[in-house]
């Protein structure tokens, strides 16, 4: 049976993208988030772009290779933010501030990705292409979470590593939350507040 490890290497690599194909993904993105990934068809998508689905399945063969390189894509750009955002912070109040400010960017892009990472999440205990992508997104972010608290806080690698989940944990809890809320857009910010107070809170047992 093929492992983990190939499977994530038989993810569409992104690499560097055309703008054409920039174009495509930040389209089935935005198709995902307002349609859900069962509903939006490459027709969608070509619809969207102004282009022959012809020309949508010259660039990524099939619907699922296309998701899967869209989400791969974006989480990407999240990783990244993430990482350089907290690179130049000194102190641990600082870098968990620089964090939860590349992760809290605006009410709009964080309620796309939550409803399209939800759906990711879901398709992962069902498709181990899926779940390949998860687990790897899942290991970049929160090793930059364990980085965060290992430069800043005299713990063992073992708290470190099990601060690091629960802070995970913290961010995605209060994001699926938040979500729930009627007035989503004016709560927003007093939702980062209180990612911030808990999360220092946190390690500081």
């Amino acid at each position: 049976m093929t492992g983990d490890r190939d499977i994530v290497q038989s993810l569409p690599a992104t690499g560097p993208q055309s703008t054409r194909q920039e174009e495509l993904l930040r389209l089935a993105y935005r198709l995902m988030a307002a349609k859900g990934m069962h509903r939006m068809t490459l027709q969608d998508v070509a619809d969207a772009a102004g282009m022959s689905k012809a020309n949508v399945v010259y660039h990524y063969k099939t619907k699922e290779d296309l998701v899967l390189t869209t989400m791969q894509w974006v989480l990407e750009r999240v990783a990244a933010r993430v990482v350089e955002a907290t690179a130049s912070a000194v102190g641990r109040e600082a870098k968990i501030r620089a964090m939860i400010d590349a992760i809290f960017v605006d009410p709009q892009r964080n309620r796309e990705f939550y409803i399209v990472y939800a759906e990711l999440i879901a398709h992962s205990s069902r498709n181990r292409r899926f779940a390949a992508l998860n687990g790897w997104f899942r290991d970049i972010v929160t090793g930059q979470y364990a980085a965060v608290i290992g430069s800043t806080n005299a713990r063992s690698e073992t708290s470190v590593a099990e601060a690091a989940m629960v802070v995970r944990a913290l961010i995605d809890g209060l994001f699926l939350q938040w979500l729930e809320e009627p007035d989503w857009e004016a709560r927003h910010g007093a939702y980062k507040d209180l990612c911030v107070r808990t999360i220092l809170a946190s390690l500081d047992r």
